[in-house]
């Protein structure tokens, strides 16, 4: 991995994490208070989100590859399948604010990813295999191993919880979405920005 891509993916994962934070945040704002505007800065974020991780599991893949390559691979494919998910996911949310549907297609689930298969499940079970390749990896930070184990345990819950529940004020899933969303998420991604621009520093 050349350096200059070292420090595309380290500041990608930056944005990464404050854009988790942006999005829980208006989520929860839109939720609770229902404000327009935090529907369509949660929506747009959404939609970013997708797109910015992607060089960062790119960047992970070439790191954790020499031991396990092919899990590596699964767990790029996975980053990669949830990344571009979340992403369409919010780009048709932000189609619907600025065209609105009338009657009951206007609560229908999305269709590519239905109460956030791909967005909490899948980039859940993504961030937890590259947190456990990272155990193999000693330029990786040592706490990306327990951090992503915890994001998948926490989006696993967020999916199950919205899929079951669906209405996000539940507690349970309210405290996991808030919780992963404004700690470990950017944890995780502010880890491997600390890895990938300090490695390119050097």
């Amino acid at each position: 991995m050349t350096s200059t891509f070292q420090r595309f993916a380290g500041s990608t994962a930056v944005l990464a994490a404050a854009v988790s934070v942006i999005y829980t945040i208006t989520f929860a704002l839109y939720v609770r208070e229902d404000y327009h505007w935090a529907h369509w800065a949660s929506a747009i974020a959404f939609m970013a989100s997708g797109l910015i991780v992607v060089p960062v599991f790119v960047a992970l893949h070439a790191r954790v590859r020499e031991h396990e390559p092919q899990f590596a691979m699964l767990a790029l494919v996975a980053g990669l399948v949830g990344a571009f998910g979340a992403s369409i996911h919010g780009a048709f949310d932000v189609a619907v604010l600025a065209k609105p549907v009338e009657g009951k297609a206007a609560s229908f689930p999305s269709q590519i990813d239905p109460r956030g298969f791909l967005t909490f499940a899948i980039t859940g079970a993504a961030l937890g295999l590259f947190g456990w390749l990272s155990r193999r990896n000693s330029n990786l930070p040592r706490a990306l191993a327990p951090v992503g184990g915890v994001a998948t345990l926490l989006l696993l819950v967020v999916y199950f919880g919205r899929m079951i529940a669906v209405d996000p004020n539940r507690n349970f899933i309210r405290f996991s979405a808030v919780v992963v969303g404004l700690v470990i998420v950017p944890a995780f991604y502010a880890l491997v920005a600390r890895s990938l621009l300090g490695r390119a520093k050097t």
